[in-house]
């Protein structure tokens, strides 16, 4: 009887040895499951490469924007969208998707800096995003600096070409001044016509001095001088 007491005695702490392992065990167990499972769910899928690459300056426009993920993209909420230096879409077409691959075409006459900018729905729901910029053309750098939009810039040249409009109307405006400042023809010849008067005139008075001058007979005929002998007839 004692010796079966001593048995289970000496038993009791083998059986909760084994019992603390397997505990243990399953514990270890459900923590390297759930970190796997947290560390999937966080690893979403991003981007691996594009065409255009980020800054890259292409002599003729790109016929298409290419983008390349790490798993399969989902088509419902992925889109793509370019920009130009205004800041003012440029027609793309839909996004094409093709596994991991989406591609979106691109119109030929491209010119200057431009912008794609990305979003995309990863295999897990994940919706992620991003930005490429790129350059077509000699005069490109490939790095997007939003302008001033369209209208601003059109506005702004409107407003040149009225200034210079207002100064070439000035400029002719003052023209037209100074020709009808000049000389006028009709008082020009009314000068002449009075400075012939006054010269006129002069002649007039210098001519009725000297006869007044010359005695009350100058310049009546060739008997004019015998006035004083008609009043002396023959005496008696």
């Amino acid at each position: 009887m004692n010796q079966r007491i001593t048995a289970a005695t000496a038993a009791a702490p083998a059986t909760r040895l084994r019992a603390a392992l397997v505990a243990a065990a399953a514990i270890t167990f459900a923590a390297a499951l759930a970190l796997t499972g947290g560390t999937a769910a966080q690893a979403h899928d991003e981007l691996l490469g594009s065409s255009p690459e980020p800054g890259q300056v292409f002599d003729t426009a790109p016929t298409e924007i290419s983008l390349e993920f790490s798993n399969d993209i989902i088509e419902v909420g992925t889109a793509v969208v370019v920009v130009d230096h205004h800041g003012e879409e440029i027609e793309v077409g839909d996004p094409v998707i093709a596994g991991a691959t989406v591609t979106a075409s691109l119109p030929t006459d491209l010119s200057g800096e431009y912008q794609a900018r990305w979003r995309a729905v990863s295999s897990d729901g994940h919706p992620i995003e991003g930005t490429i910029d790129f350059g077509v053309g000699a005069d490109a750098t490939g790095t997007w600096a939003e302008g001033a939009p369209h209208d601003d810039a059109a506005s702004d040249e409107a407003d040149g070409d009225h200034a210079d409009g207002e100064h070439a109307d000035a400029d002719g405006d003052h023209a037209e001044d100074t020709a009808a400042s000049g000389p006028d023809g009709w008082a020009v010849a009314g000068f002449v016509v009075g400075g012939l008067g006054v010269i006129a005139l002069i002649v007039a008075v210098i001519v009725n001095a000297r006869r007044k001058s010359a005695g009350p007979g100058v310049g009546k005929g060739p008997d004019a001088g015998n006035g004083s002998d008609a009043g002396n007839g023959p005496t008696a």
